[in-house]
């Protein structure tokens, strides 16, 4: 083998090696176009180049709240209900707090407590006395509460962005 290239090399004399210079040049500059391009495509396809739509018009608008600390905000007083546990009268005291990133979340709940807290009151007054006892059952029902806060929201601001909702006291006699 290798002798038919040195035999291909001293028949074709100048005009080969003038050859294989060129096409490794082409190569060099094929592949360093390449990698430019693939690095541009890298940047506007994950949104670090500004301008131009990037993305075919797919863009999400950026929120300035995405990365903001945590405001956690107390639900108080805490909820008092009543409820039946095999015919005796049982209480639920509950201690919520709600995570959010936007100060004008806060100001929402705050806005609109009074239905907040009729909600929350009138779903924990239904709940089962086996649900409240056993953590599933408390997982269950801060997802129900988190949940009808959202909807409450999105009704009356059309903001949702409440990340959480949390028990800091659950007692129950």
């Amino acid at each position: 083998m290798a002798e038919e290239t040195e035999v291909a090399l001293k028949e074709g004399g100048k005009g080969s090696s003038m050859k294989i210079v060129l096409v490794m040049v082409v190569g060099g500059i094929l592949l360093v176009a390449v990698s430019i391009g693939g690095v541009f495509f890298g940047m506007k396809h994950f949104g670090m180049l500004d301008g131009g739509g990037g993305g075919g018009g797919h863009q999400q608008p950026v929120d300035p709240h995405a990365h903001a600390p945590a405001i956690y905000f107390p639900l108080e007083p805490a909820f008092v209900v009543n409820f039946k546990d095999r015919g005796r009268t049982r209480f639920l005291q509950v201690t919520m707090e709600v995570m959010a990133r936007d100060p004008q979340i806060i100001e929402d709940i705050q806005m609109h407590m009074p239905l907040i807290r009729n909600n929350i009151l009138l779903l924990l007054s239904n709940q089962d006395a086996e649900k409240l006892h056993s953590s599933e059952g408390k997982e269950e029902i801060r997802k129900t509460v988190l949940e009808e806060m959202i909807a409450i929201l999105a009704e009356e601001t059309g903001r949702v962005k409440v990340e959480g909702l949390y028990f800091t006291s659950f007692v129950t006699q």
